[in-house]
């Protein structure tokens, strides 16, 4: 902001006045553009929502009360992109009913494997799980109990997108190649920091427990977020 001399009208202001000095007008000006800079640079630093998980039990409920478009709305109000899915024993109807709900709200529907090592998944059965997702992700009970080869056979059957996701202690179990996105749940309070770390070395997204680290969300800085489970506004 430049300064082009007084304002009309404000030579013959009473003297005492703030019209009467434009220099202190100017600094009054300035000082109050410092702070709205602050403020904008501060709200520029502040995390960004990327996602967060329905499960079971929460899709059963908005479906069978008609508010799975309320929810999806919700959460894409809240800035979120992606919405989690865990549609086991969910049926068809619901499944695709869940998915389109997020599409119409912007949402991405990303189909979450949840537990597939107790249900004795193989891969084709992962592929087929996550038919009416337009992503799916594979969890750290995945990575626990499949090997690297069984996710390299999913990369190469499974052609949408695939989000990974990990405990802190994982990361050496990590593919090298065909996470579109990956996340690390820093869902430990006492080893949040470290967690922290963690993610920014592995250009991950931090998933935080609605529970213990949600309330650390000030401390993300610029990181993306997830949020375990969606809480509601």
């Amino acid at each position: 902001m430049s300064w082009r001399g007084p304002a009309r009208g404000t030579l013959n202001a009473p003297r005492g006045s703030v019209l009467a000095n434009p220099f202190r007008s100017l600094a009054t000006a300035t000082t109050a553009a410092l702070a709205g800079g602050l403020a904008l640079s501060a709200a520029a630093v502040q995390a960004a929502p990327n996602g967060t998980w329905l499960s079971q039990p929460q899709i059963w409920y908005y479906a069978s009360r008609g508010s799975l478009n309320g929810v999806m709305a919700e959460i894409r109000s809240s800035d979120f992109k992606v919405v989690f899915l865990d549609v086991r024993k969910v049926s068809e109807a619901m499944q695709r009913e869940a998915a389109q709900a997020a599409r119409r709200q912007g949402l991405m529907p990303v189909v979450w494997v949840q537990s597939p090592q107790y249900r004795a998944l193989g891969i084709s059965d992962l592929v087929h799980e996550a038919r009416h997702g337009d992503a799916i992700q594979v969890d750290d009970h995945f990575f626990a109990n499949y090997s690297l080869e069984d996710f390299y056979l999913l990369r190469r059957l499974y052609p949408k997108p695939i989000f990974c996701s990990i405990q802190p202690f994982q990361a050496s179990l990590l593919p090298t190649a065909g996470c579109n996105q990956l996340d690390v749940q820093c869902y430990s309070a006492p080893q949040f920091q470290q967690c922290l770390k963690l993610a920014d070395r592995l250009g991950a997204v931090v998933s935080l427990s609605s529970e213990n680290t949600l309330k650390y969300r000030s401390q993300l800085g610029n990181r993306s977020f997830n949020t375990f489970l969606w809480q509601g506004l």
